[in-house]
Protein backbone atom coordinates (compact mmCIF):
# COMPACT_ATOMS: atom_id res chain seq x y z
CA UNK A 1 0.00 0.00 0.00
CA UNK A 2 0.74 3.35 -1.02
CA UNK A 3 1.71 6.06 2.10
CA UNK A 4 0.95 9.64 1.69
CA UNK A 5 4.60 11.92 2.14
CA UNK A 6 2.89 15.25 4.00
CA UNK A 7 5.71 17.94 4.93
CA UNK A 8 5.75 18.38 8.51
CA UNK A 9 6.91 21.50 9.93
CA UNK A 10 10.87 21.25 10.51
CA UNK A 11 11.82 20.59 14.20
CA UNK A 12 12.30 23.32 16.94
CA UNK A 13 16.33 24.35 17.20
CA UNK A 14 18.51 27.02 18.54
CA UNK A 15 21.23 29.12 17.19
CA UNK A 16 23.79 31.42 19.27
CA UNK A 17 23.16 35.21 18.97
CA UNK A 18 26.73 36.18 17.88
CA UNK A 19 26.09 39.39 20.07
CA UNK A 20 25.44 38.21 23.38
CA UNK A 21 25.40 34.51 23.09
CA UNK A 22 21.56 34.06 23.64
CA UNK A 23 20.43 30.77 22.59
CA UNK A 24 17.34 32.15 20.08
CA UNK A 25 14.68 29.73 19.11
CA UNK A 26 13.52 28.68 15.44
CA UNK A 27 10.66 27.06 14.00
CA UNK A 28 13.02 26.59 10.80
CA UNK A 29 16.61 26.97 11.27
CA UNK A 30 17.55 26.00 7.54
CA UNK A 31 15.43 27.99 5.98
CA UNK A 32 15.45 30.91 7.59
CA UNK A 33 17.92 33.43 6.92
CA UNK A 34 17.47 36.55 9.21
CA UNK A 35 16.48 36.23 12.92
CA UNK A 36 15.72 38.68 15.93
CA UNK A 37 17.47 37.67 18.94
CA UNK A 38 14.70 38.44 21.90
CA UNK A 39 17.51 39.31 24.33
CA UNK A 40 20.04 41.83 23.33
CA UNK A 41 17.71 43.11 19.77
CA UNK A 42 20.60 42.36 17.32
CA UNK A 43 19.37 41.65 13.94
CA UNK A 44 20.89 38.13 12.96
CA UNK A 45 21.49 37.13 9.54
CA UNK A 46 22.94 33.72 8.75
CA UNK A 47 26.39 33.91 6.80
CA UNK A 48 27.03 30.32 6.36
CA UNK A 49 25.45 27.01 6.71
CA UNK A 50 25.65 27.63 10.79
CA UNK A 51 27.55 30.71 10.70
CA UNK A 52 25.60 34.11 11.91
CA UNK A 53 26.17 37.70 11.99
CA UNK A 54 24.73 40.68 13.08
CA UNK A 55 23.18 42.73 10.83
CA UNK A 56 21.82 45.49 12.92
CA UNK A 57 19.92 46.37 15.75
CA UNK A 58 16.28 46.05 16.07
CA UNK A 59 13.82 47.96 18.53
CA UNK A 60 11.71 46.51 21.10
CA UNK A 61 7.94 45.82 20.21
CA UNK A 62 5.68 48.09 21.06
CA UNK A 63 3.00 45.79 21.31
CA UNK A 64 3.00 42.18 22.61
CA UNK A 65 2.49 39.82 19.62
CA UNK A 66 -1.61 38.27 19.93
CA UNK A 67 -0.45 35.18 18.29
CA UNK A 68 2.21 33.27 20.32
CA UNK A 69 5.15 31.99 18.14
CA UNK A 70 5.37 28.50 17.77
CA UNK A 71 1.80 28.19 17.81
CA UNK A 72 -0.25 26.65 14.90
CA UNK A 73 -3.58 26.85 13.47
CA UNK A 74 -5.70 26.26 10.31
CA UNK A 75 -6.60 28.66 7.89
CA UNK A 76 -8.13 28.14 4.63
CA UNK A 77 -7.96 24.36 5.21
CA UNK A 78 -3.93 24.81 5.28
CA UNK A 79 -2.20 24.23 8.41
CA UNK A 80 0.52 27.15 9.38
CA UNK A 81 2.82 28.07 12.38
CA UNK A 82 3.44 31.92 13.31
CA UNK A 83 7.35 32.09 13.10
CA UNK A 84 7.46 35.88 12.57
CA UNK A 85 6.02 39.24 14.25
CA UNK A 86 6.24 42.51 12.68
CA UNK A 87 5.39 46.30 13.34
CA UNK A 88 5.23 48.44 10.49
CA UNK A 89 4.27 51.91 9.71
CA UNK A 90 3.73 53.96 6.21
CA UNK A 91 6.65 56.03 5.84
CA UNK A 92 6.58 59.68 6.49
CA UNK A 93 3.10 59.11 8.29
CA UNK A 94 2.17 58.08 11.70
CA UNK A 95 0.07 54.88 10.17
CA UNK A 96 1.40 51.98 11.48
CA UNK A 97 -0.20 47.87 11.70
CA UNK A 98 1.16 44.38 13.16
CA UNK A 99 1.98 41.63 10.96
CA UNK A 100 2.28 38.08 11.37
CA UNK A 101 4.52 35.60 8.94
CA UNK A 102 3.22 32.25 9.16
CA UNK A 103 4.62 29.53 7.50
CA UNK A 104 3.67 26.41 6.04
CA UNK A 105 5.85 23.31 4.70
CA UNK A 106 4.09 22.62 1.61
CA UNK A 107 2.83 26.37 0.83
CA UNK A 108 5.74 28.90 2.07
CA UNK A 109 4.69 32.09 3.59
CA UNK A 110 1.47 33.56 4.31
CA UNK A 111 0.70 37.21 6.39
CA UNK A 112 -1.64 37.85 8.95
CA UNK A 113 -2.29 41.69 8.92
CA UNK A 114 -3.70 43.45 11.83
CA UNK A 115 -5.10 47.15 11.90
CA UNK A 116 -7.07 48.60 14.41
CA UNK A 117 -8.71 45.37 15.29
CA UNK A 118 -8.96 44.51 11.41
CA UNK A 119 -7.08 41.53 10.24
CA UNK A 120 -6.62 40.63 6.69
CA UNK A 121 -5.30 37.20 5.06
CA UNK A 122 -2.41 37.51 2.29
CA UNK A 123 -1.04 35.22 -0.22
CA UNK A 124 0.72 35.23 -2.95
CA UNK A 125 1.08 33.12 -5.70
CA UNK A 126 1.83 29.81 -3.99
CA UNK A 127 -1.71 30.07 -2.09
CA UNK A 128 -3.43 31.86 -5.31
CA UNK A 129 -1.50 30.39 -8.26
CA UNK A 130 -3.46 32.20 -10.75
CA UNK A 131 -1.05 35.54 -9.48
CA UNK A 132 1.75 33.74 -11.23
CA UNK A 133 0.94 35.18 -14.53
CA UNK A 134 -1.41 38.05 -13.64
CA UNK A 135 -1.31 41.00 -15.71
CA UNK A 136 -3.01 44.28 -14.68
CA UNK A 137 -5.09 46.05 -16.75
CA UNK A 138 -5.60 49.72 -15.48
CA UNK A 139 -3.89 52.40 -12.93
CA UNK A 140 -6.73 53.29 -11.01
CA UNK A 141 -8.64 50.48 -11.12
CA UNK A 142 -7.79 46.66 -12.10
CA UNK A 143 -10.46 43.96 -12.82
CA UNK A 144 -9.63 40.54 -11.62
CA UNK A 145 -11.82 37.38 -10.89
CA UNK A 146 -14.83 39.06 -11.99
CA UNK A 147 -14.53 42.07 -9.75
CA UNK A 148 -13.03 45.44 -9.86
CA UNK A 149 -10.61 46.31 -7.59
CA UNK A 150 -10.54 50.49 -7.06
CA UNK A 151 -6.97 52.22 -5.74
CA UNK A 152 -7.26 52.65 -2.07
CA UNK A 153 -3.64 52.93 -1.18
CA UNK A 154 -0.20 53.97 -2.27
CA UNK A 155 2.95 53.79 0.41
CA UNK A 156 6.17 52.58 1.54
CA UNK A 157 6.17 50.21 4.45
CA UNK A 158 9.11 50.79 7.15
CA UNK A 159 9.79 47.92 9.69
CA UNK A 160 9.65 49.61 13.34
CA UNK A 161 10.13 46.20 15.14
CA UNK A 162 10.69 42.58 14.61
CA UNK A 163 10.23 38.96 16.59
CA UNK A 164 10.99 35.76 15.46
CA UNK A 165 12.85 35.03 11.53
CA UNK A 166 12.02 35.53 7.58
CA UNK A 167 14.20 34.01 4.85
CA UNK A 168 14.29 37.54 3.10
CA UNK A 169 15.87 40.58 4.49
CA UNK A 170 11.91 41.79 5.91
CA UNK A 171 13.80 44.50 7.84
CA UNK A 172 16.01 46.54 5.07
CA UNK A 173 13.50 45.75 1.86
CA UNK A 174 12.41 48.55 0.28
CA UNK A 175 8.90 48.84 -1.66
CA UNK A 176 6.43 50.86 -2.89
CA UNK A 177 2.88 49.30 -2.08
CA UNK A 178 0.01 50.12 -3.95
CA UNK A 179 -3.54 48.60 -2.53
CA UNK A 180 -6.27 47.85 -4.67
CA UNK A 181 -10.04 47.04 -2.91
CA UNK A 182 -12.69 45.12 -3.55
CA UNK A 183 -14.15 44.19 -0.16
CA UNK A 184 -13.75 41.66 1.24
CA UNK A 185 -10.74 41.50 -0.94
CA UNK A 186 -7.76 43.90 -1.58
CA UNK A 187 -5.17 43.25 -4.26
CA UNK A 188 -1.21 44.12 -3.20
CA UNK A 189 1.21 45.61 -5.82
CA UNK A 190 4.50 45.38 -4.17
CA UNK A 191 7.49 46.59 -6.23
CA UNK A 192 10.69 46.70 -4.65
CA UNK A 193 13.25 49.98 -5.09
CA UNK A 194 16.83 47.73 -5.02
CA UNK A 195 18.08 46.56 -8.70
CA UNK A 196 16.88 44.51 -10.35
CA UNK A 197 13.58 45.72 -9.40
CA UNK A 198 10.65 42.85 -8.91
CA UNK A 199 7.28 43.11 -9.13
CA UNK A 200 4.95 40.77 -6.51
CA UNK A 201 1.39 40.79 -6.48
CA UNK A 202 -0.58 39.60 -2.97
CA UNK A 203 -4.49 38.49 -2.54
CA UNK A 204 -6.01 39.86 0.83
CA UNK A 205 -9.22 38.79 2.06
CA UNK A 206 -10.74 40.29 5.28
CA UNK A 207 -11.36 37.81 7.78
CA UNK A 208 -13.25 38.34 11.49
CA UNK A 209 -10.82 37.81 14.59
CA UNK A 210 -13.40 34.89 15.89
CA UNK A 211 -12.10 32.90 12.74
CA UNK A 212 -8.29 33.73 14.06
CA UNK A 213 -8.86 32.77 17.55
CA UNK A 214 -10.78 29.45 16.92
CA UNK A 215 -7.85 28.89 13.90
CA UNK A 216 -5.35 29.32 17.10
CA UNK A 217 -7.50 28.31 19.69
CA UNK A 218 -7.26 31.51 21.25
CA UNK A 219 -9.44 33.60 23.56
CA UNK A 220 -10.87 36.47 21.06
CA UNK A 221 -11.03 38.86 24.32
CA UNK A 222 -6.81 39.02 23.86
CA UNK A 223 -7.77 40.85 20.46
CA UNK A 224 -7.48 44.45 19.63
CA UNK A 225 -10.85 46.09 19.49
CA UNK A 226 -12.01 46.98 16.26
CA UNK A 227 -12.33 51.22 15.42
CA UNK A 228 -13.58 52.86 12.88
CA UNK A 229 -14.03 50.93 9.33
CA UNK A 230 -11.33 48.73 7.87
CA UNK A 231 -9.96 49.07 3.87
CA UNK A 232 -11.89 45.83 2.70
CA UNK A 233 -14.29 45.16 6.17
CA UNK A 234 -17.39 43.49 4.41
CA UNK A 235 -20.51 45.92 4.66
CA UNK A 236 -23.53 44.03 5.89
CA UNK A 237 -25.60 45.99 4.18
CA UNK A 238 -24.05 45.54 0.45
CA UNK A 239 -24.41 41.99 1.05
CA UNK A 240 -28.40 43.07 1.37
CA UNK A 241 -28.51 45.26 -0.52
CA UNK A 242 -27.65 42.93 -3.53
CA UNK A 243 -30.22 40.73 -2.53
CA UNK A 244 -32.83 42.41 -2.44
CA UNK A 245 -32.57 44.70 -5.65
CA UNK A 246 -33.07 41.66 -7.89
CA UNK A 247 -35.52 40.49 -5.62
CA UNK A 248 -37.56 43.94 -5.02
CA UNK A 249 -37.01 44.52 -8.57
CA UNK A 250 -38.87 41.26 -9.66
CA UNK A 251 -41.95 41.89 -7.20
CA UNK A 252 -42.81 45.28 -8.74
CA UNK A 253 -42.50 43.93 -12.41
CA UNK A 254 -45.04 40.92 -11.42
CA UNK A 255 -47.25 43.58 -9.28
CA UNK A 256 -47.24 45.81 -12.25
CA UNK A 257 -48.04 42.50 -14.62
CA UNK A 258 -51.00 41.70 -12.18
CA UNK A 259 -52.70 45.05 -12.46
CA UNK A 260 -52.40 45.56 -15.70
CA UNK A 261 -53.89 41.70 -16.31
CA UNK A 262 -56.65 42.64 -13.94
CA UNK A 263 -57.50 45.83 -15.79
CA UNK A 264 -57.90 43.70 -19.05
CA UNK A 265 -59.49 40.75 -17.65
CA UNK A 266 -61.82 42.91 -15.60
CA UNK A 267 -62.13 46.12 -17.44
CA UNK A 268 -63.80 49.15 -15.49
CA UNK A 269 -67.70 49.59 -16.15
CA UNK A 270 -70.10 52.35 -15.76
CA UNK A 271 -72.98 52.13 -13.41
CA UNK A 272 -74.21 55.79 -13.17
CA UNK A 273 -73.37 58.45 -15.83
CA UNK A 274 -76.34 60.87 -15.64
CA UNK A 275 -77.76 64.94 -14.82
CA UNK A 276 -80.00 64.70 -11.62
CA UNK A 277 -82.55 67.83 -11.01
CA UNK A 278 -82.04 68.85 -7.49
CA UNK A 279 -85.12 71.51 -5.96
CA UNK A 280 -84.36 73.58 -2.92
CA UNK A 281 -86.90 72.73 0.06
CA UNK A 282 -89.09 75.98 -0.06
CA UNK A 283 -88.62 77.80 3.26
CA UNK A 284 -85.88 75.24 4.71
CA UNK A 285 -83.54 77.43 7.19
CA UNK A 286 -80.82 74.45 6.74
CA UNK A 287 -80.52 75.02 2.87
CA UNK A 288 -81.48 71.62 2.45
CA UNK A 289 -82.55 70.00 -1.31
CA UNK A 290 -85.41 67.45 -1.99
CA UNK A 291 -83.54 63.90 -1.94
CA UNK A 292 -83.93 61.61 -4.59
CA UNK A 293 -82.92 58.37 -5.20
CA UNK A 294 -80.78 56.59 -8.43
CA UNK A 295 -82.12 54.21 -10.92
CA UNK A 296 -80.53 50.87 -9.71
CA UNK A 297 -77.67 48.51 -10.65
CA UNK A 298 -75.73 45.42 -10.24
CA UNK A 299 -72.71 44.42 -8.73
CA UNK A 300 -71.87 41.13 -10.52
CA UNK A 301 -68.37 39.83 -8.90
CA UNK A 302 -67.47 38.64 -5.42
CA UNK A 303 -65.91 41.93 -3.91
CA UNK A 304 -66.11 45.28 -6.25
CA UNK A 305 -65.19 48.81 -5.99
CA UNK A 306 -67.30 52.08 -6.75
CA UNK A 307 -66.01 55.29 -7.80
CA UNK A 308 -67.95 57.85 -7.47
CA UNK A 309 -67.79 61.13 -9.36
CA UNK A 310 -70.15 64.36 -8.34
CA UNK A 311 -69.82 67.94 -9.97
CA UNK A 312 -72.36 70.92 -9.97
CA UNK A 313 -72.38 74.43 -11.41
CA UNK A 314 -71.55 76.07 -7.95
CA UNK A 315 -70.41 79.64 -8.42
CA UNK A 316 -69.25 81.92 -5.46
CA UNK A 317 -70.97 79.14 -3.33
CA UNK A 318 -70.81 75.37 -2.14
CA UNK A 319 -72.96 72.18 -2.09
CA UNK A 320 -72.89 69.60 -0.36
CA UNK A 321 -74.50 66.10 -0.71
CA UNK A 322 -75.04 62.73 1.65
CA UNK A 323 -74.94 59.59 -0.19
CA UNK A 324 -75.91 56.57 0.94
CA UNK A 325 -75.60 53.40 -0.70
CA UNK A 326 -78.19 50.51 -0.10
CA UNK A 327 -77.75 47.16 -1.20
CA UNK A 328 -81.59 46.05 -1.78
CA UNK A 329 -80.94 42.74 -0.98
CA UNK A 330 -79.31 42.58 2.23
CA UNK A 331 -80.45 46.70 3.44
CA UNK A 332 -77.07 47.05 4.41
CA UNK A 333 -75.87 50.62 3.80
CA UNK A 334 -72.37 52.78 2.99
CA UNK A 335 -72.70 56.40 3.71
CA UNK A 336 -70.18 59.27 2.66
CA UNK A 337 -71.01 63.15 2.75
CA UNK A 338 -68.96 64.61 -0.20
CA UNK A 339 -68.84 68.69 -0.71
CA UNK A 340 -67.99 71.04 -3.43
CA UNK A 341 -66.96 74.86 -3.12
CA UNK A 342 -66.07 77.08 -5.49
CA UNK A 343 -65.38 80.65 -5.10
CA UNK A 344 -63.50 83.44 -7.40
CA UNK A 345 -63.67 87.23 -7.93
CA UNK A 346 -60.92 90.30 -8.14
CA UNK A 347 -58.90 92.05 -5.91
CA UNK A 348 -56.50 94.49 -6.60
CA UNK A 349 -56.85 94.04 -10.52
CA UNK A 350 -55.87 90.40 -10.29
CA UNK A 351 -58.59 87.71 -10.94
CA UNK A 352 -58.32 84.52 -8.11
CA UNK A 353 -59.98 81.47 -7.45
CA UNK A 354 -60.39 78.34 -5.23
CA UNK A 355 -61.79 75.07 -4.47
CA UNK A 356 -63.51 72.96 -7.14
CA UNK A 357 -66.70 72.12 -8.83
CA UNK A 358 -65.86 68.31 -8.56
CA UNK A 359 -65.45 65.83 -6.25
CA UNK A 360 -64.55 61.90 -5.80
CA UNK A 361 -65.04 58.96 -3.43
CA UNK A 362 -64.29 55.25 -3.58
CA UNK A 363 -65.56 52.82 -1.93
CA UNK A 364 -64.60 49.41 -1.79
CA UNK A 365 -65.07 46.08 -0.86
CA UNK A 366 -68.62 45.56 -1.92
CA UNK A 367 -70.64 42.17 -2.22
CA UNK A 368 -72.43 41.22 -4.87
CA UNK A 369 -75.92 42.33 -5.20
CA UNK A 370 -78.13 45.42 -6.89
CA UNK A 371 -77.94 48.42 -5.97
CA UNK A 372 -78.97 52.29 -5.48
CA UNK A 373 -78.40 55.36 -4.20
CA UNK A 374 -80.27 58.02 -1.82
CA UNK A 375 -78.93 61.30 -2.24
CA UNK A 376 -79.38 64.34 0.17
CA UNK A 377 -78.17 68.13 -1.24
CA UNK A 378 -77.96 70.75 0.53
CA UNK A 379 -76.75 74.31 -1.12
CA UNK A 380 -76.50 78.21 -0.09
CA UNK A 381 -77.39 78.29 -3.82
CA UNK A 382 -81.02 77.99 -3.59
CA UNK A 383 -81.28 78.49 -7.38
CA UNK A 384 -78.81 75.28 -8.03
CA UNK A 385 -80.70 72.77 -9.84
CA UNK A 386 -78.62 69.80 -10.92
CA UNK A 387 -76.11 67.96 -9.25
CA UNK A 388 -74.15 65.10 -12.07
CA UNK A 389 -73.19 61.71 -10.60
CA UNK A 390 -71.01 59.28 -12.54
CA UNK A 391 -70.14 55.76 -10.74
CA UNK A 392 -67.51 53.21 -11.95
CA UNK A 393 -66.86 49.94 -11.15
CA UNK A 394 -63.83 47.78 -11.58
CA UNK A 395 -61.70 50.76 -11.05
CA UNK A 396 -58.06 50.35 -11.74
CA UNK A 397 -56.62 50.87 -7.68
CA UNK A 398 -53.53 52.35 -8.37
CA UNK A 399 -53.04 54.19 -6.09
CA UNK A 400 -52.47 50.96 -3.71
CA UNK A 401 -50.19 49.84 -6.34
CA UNK A 402 -48.17 52.82 -5.59
CA UNK A 403 -48.21 52.46 -2.02
CA UNK A 404 -47.10 48.69 -2.52
CA UNK A 405 -44.46 49.96 -4.20
CA UNK A 406 -43.81 52.39 -2.09
CA UNK A 407 -43.62 49.80 1.21
CA UNK A 408 -41.03 47.78 -1.32
CA UNK A 409 -38.98 50.43 -1.32
CA UNK A 410 -38.76 50.97 1.84
CA UNK A 411 -36.18 48.29 3.10
CA UNK A 412 -33.85 48.05 -0.24
CA UNK A 413 -33.72 51.79 0.23
CA UNK A 414 -32.58 52.13 3.76
CA UNK A 415 -29.91 49.36 2.88
CA UNK A 416 -28.35 51.40 -0.03
CA UNK A 417 -28.50 54.32 2.62
CA UNK A 418 -27.01 52.52 4.88
CA UNK A 419 -24.35 50.62 2.48
CA UNK A 420 -23.46 54.14 0.80
CA UNK A 421 -22.90 55.24 4.35
CA UNK A 422 -20.44 52.62 5.18
CA UNK A 423 -18.52 53.53 1.99
CA UNK A 424 -17.87 56.62 2.31
CA UNK A 425 -17.07 56.30 5.80
CA UNK A 426 -14.23 53.76 4.34
CA UNK A 427 -13.26 55.80 1.68
CA UNK A 428 -12.27 59.00 4.15
CA UNK A 429 -8.92 56.93 4.91
CA UNK A 430 -8.08 56.86 1.32
CA UNK A 431 -6.35 59.94 -0.51
CA UNK A 432 -8.12 58.05 -3.95
CA UNK A 433 -12.00 58.38 -2.22
CA UNK A 434 -14.48 58.14 -5.23
CA UNK A 435 -16.74 60.34 -3.49
CA UNK A 436 -14.59 62.98 -3.34
CA UNK A 437 -14.55 65.08 -7.06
Amino acid sequence: MASLNIPSFPSVETLICPKCDWRITSYDLHGSVFFACPSCKSYVERLKSLEFGVKGKLSPPVLKPVLPLGSTGVLKELEFKVICYLEKKERNTAYCWREYLLYSPENGYVTLAEFDGHWSFIGGKEIFPDLAHFVPNGLNMIPYNGSDYRLFNKYAPVVTAMVGEADWDVVNEKIAALEFVAPPFMLVKEKTQSSPQRVDYYLAEYLELQVIAEAFKLDSAVFPVKTGIGAIQPSRYYDRWNTLFPITGIAIVVILLLQLLFATLVPEQELINDDFEITAVAGSQDNSFKPFITPAFSLNRVSSNIEFTFSSRVDNNWLEATIVLINEESNKTWEVTQGMEYYHGVEDGESWDEGSRETSVLISDLPRGKYHLNVYPASGDQHLSNLYIRAVTNVNMWRNTLVTIFLLLIYPAFCWYMMTRFEKKRWDNSDHSPFVN
